[in-house]
């Protein structure tokens, strides 16, 4: 490995020798098994939440995924022998999901075929997924997870580019292809899908865990600069934790109950070709975590996609709220160095309302740099080659620099919830807004209904200006078992 990924690695480095020099400070109260993610809802998409402060689930956009459930105690007070076989030996779950979403939309700017030819047409879609998720464990040393997907996706543009800029995301450079499709039509596409694959070995204050994986560190909820190996668009509509994952080998140490320290190797290709392989296009993260009374500080360096990172994240408790930042410096090779950064503060008053605001900088906004401007049309236009690659890949895309956001919450009844998110575009002059309902309306099976849509007030690229004229409309269905 070269010095330059080195020197990137050694800033937490350093402010972990900084901590273990200074000694012991009071640590806040934390759920005792609580670790790894700094965001508790495992994604970076909007989390409007009615439960104070502290991180929770996001309840807007994220699907229930299968959870585990057998270690829940004996409400009876019966078996109790049972339980305790059950937790010594080696233990199967079998686990599983089926998810209905449909989409509408009318566009403008339908590329088909040619992106040089743009007409306007109604885009309907319907995704029906079949997830079966089957586990092993071994005590607490030994955990194989896999998640294998069966997607069915019905559509009436089903070969044009705007289909795959939206249903079938670009594996360029992944390191596994873990993707089959069968059968792709006109107007229907059956594919097959891993969607994680790990194992997990915990060894008292050591974990290791190799495989396809959701790794994300950062507590921003519509934004996260430091989410820089997964990053995703707050108005995706099926949240974070549908992204395919990062094939990676992940190492977490915890020397004591407030200090995490991170490591993550992310393996990727060169040039999409296995035979190029080269450690200087994989990724490298090391992060520090630590806790001083009622805040969460963390600092994460590394090389990513051949760039320098560097950043720190807060997360405290103000005011019966949570108060929440974050700052990353990129430095690429033989270009300036560039920032991202988000700030934000979530509430939640007594009549059960939650309210989030935040701030989002991008510097290197495609308004603002040609050449990554450049690099979008590219990738439009022509195939992904190793170079286009290394501009777009982990880091944030956006037309401006400024971005100001709101989100409201509230349970109309304890199986309803409704939430709308709102982002303003600053310098685009534009104002997105997405309101959403939630019903629960049996155990393990829910049904989301929402729309996006845009206010744009003059002419100027904005993000949102798709959404200016023609709405997204879409709705869900989902049961876990």
């Amino acid at each position: 490995m070269s010095r330059s990924i080195l020197s990137y690695l050694a800033i937490p480095a350093l402010f972990l020798g900084m901590f273990l020099v200074a000694g012991p400070l009071p640590a806040k109260e934390k759920d005792p098994g609580a670790r790894g993610d700094d965001t508790a809802a495992g994604d970076n998409s909007v989390v409007i939440e009615k439960k104070g402060p502290a991180p929770a689930e996001d309840e807007r956009k994220q699907e229930p995924a299968p959870e585990d459930t057998s270690a829940d105690e004996n409400k009876d007070g019966t078996g109790d022998d049972d339980s305790l076989e059950e937790a010594s030996g080696p233990r199967f779950k079998f686990k599983g999901q089926v998810k209905n979403l449909y989409l509408f939309h009318r566009t403008d700017n339908f590329m088909g075929g040619n992106p040089l030819t743009i007409s306007s047409k109604n885009l309907s879609s319907d995704l029906t997924r079949v997830r079966l998720a089957p586990e092993f464990q071994y005590r607490e040393l030994l955990t194989i997870k896999l998640d294998f997907d069966n997607e069915l996706i019905w559509s009436n543009y089903g070969k044009s580019l705007d289909f795959t800029s939206y249903w079938r995301p670009s594996e360029y450079n992944d390191f596994l292809d873990l993707a089959w499709e069968p059968y792709r039509g006109p107007d229907l596409l059956y594919r097959i899908k891993i969607h994680r694959a790990y194992v997990k070995l915990s060894v008292d204050k050591f974990t290791a865990t190799v495989g396809r994986q959701q790794i994300r560190f950062g507590s921003g909820k519509l934004w996260n600069p430091l989410d820089i190996l997964n990053p995703v668009s707050p108005t995706f509509v099926e949240g974070g934790d549908e992204q395919k994952g990062t094939d990676a080998v992940r190492f977490d140490i915890y020397p004591e109950d407030r200090t995490e320290i991170t490591a993550v190797v992310d393996f990727k290709k060169s040039g999409n070709e296995i035979e190029h392989f080269n450690m200087q296009d994989c990724n490298y993260i090391l992060r520090v975590k630590t806790s001083v009374k009622d805040a969460d500080i963390a600092v994460l360096g590394g090389y990513v996609s051949r760039r320098g990172v560097a950043g720190v994240d807060f997360a405290a408790i103000l005011f019966d709220g949570m108060l929440r930042g974050s700052v990353m410096a990129c430095i690429p090779e033989k270009k300036a160095v560039f920032f991202q950064a988000n700030a934000g503060y979530e509430y939640t008053f007594k009549a059960g309302v939650f309210i989030l605001g935040e701030y989002f900088f991008n510097q290197k906004a495609l308004n603002y740099n040609d050449d990554l401007k450049a690099a979008v049309y590219r990738q439009q236009v022509y195939s992904m080659n190793q170079s286009t690659y290394l501009q777009l890949a982990n880091q944030f895309l956006t037309v401006n620099q400024h971005y100001l956001a709101l989100a409201v919450g509230y349970d109309f009844h304890p199986l309803v919830r409704g939430d709308i998110f709102t982002i303003g575009d600053i310098q685009g002059r534009g104002i997105f807004w997405g309101p959403t309902l939630r019903i629960n309306a049996y155990e393990n099976l829910d049904f989301t209904v929402g729309m996006m849509g845009a206010f744009v007030f003059n002419e100027k690229s904005s993000d949102f200006s798709e959404f200016r004229k023609n709405y997204m409309f879409y709705a869900s269905g989902s049961y876990v078992f």
